[in-house]
């Protein structure tokens, strides 16, 4: 074997080394970097809600933020949410409560607030839920129906001051 046939079988070798060497630092790091998410606790598997309501799903309905408000339980308590019909047909929703029942027909791809100023108007009398509790709200279509535990609220948060009855 000649020296230029060691020099370049030497070169070869190292150049291979150089190869394996850097692979096998990129794939470390890459450990490294990646291990984190791979032991630290994802945030987006525990989706919690930010609003003062609750959400529900009867079928195509879906409800948004329910909440109830009153200023006296043995008086009028008033649901405020937002019903979103996202079938293709009109929805008549039955809302019920212990002190009675109204009915809120939404369009299809529509959506109806309920207990705002400009919207449906959906009231219970008597229903003895206080400020800070939480009230059975039955939501019913005609082929679901879905029992949501709704908070009830007064007029101390103020985007719901003028909402109270």
């Amino acid at each position: 074997m000649t020296a230029v046939e060691r020099s370049t079988r030497g070169t070869i070798h190292a150049l291979a080394r150089r190869r394996v060497t850097a692979a096998i630092v990129g794939i470390a790091v890459l450990g490294l970097l990646s291990g984190c998410d791979l032991l630290a606790p994802q945030e987006t598997k525990n989706i919690s809600e930010t609003a003062d309501g609750v959400n529900g799903d009867i079928g195509a309905i879906f409800i948004g933020n329910a909440v109830l408000l009153t200023s006296d339980p043995s008086g009028t308590t008033s649901l405020v949410a937002t019903l979103v019909n996202e079938g293709e047909s009109n929805e008549d929703v039955r809302i019920s409560t212990e002190s009675g029942t109204e009915t809120v027909t939404v369009k299809p791809a529509e959506s109806v607030q309920v207990g705002t100023s400009d919207g449906q108007s959906v009231t219970f009398e008597g229903l003895g839920a206080k400020p800070g509790s939480l009230a059975f709200v039955t939501f019913e279509t005609s082929t679901e129906t879905e029992t949501l535990n709704v908070p009830v609220l007064d007029g101390s948060l103020p985007q719901y001051q003028d909402l109270v009855p």
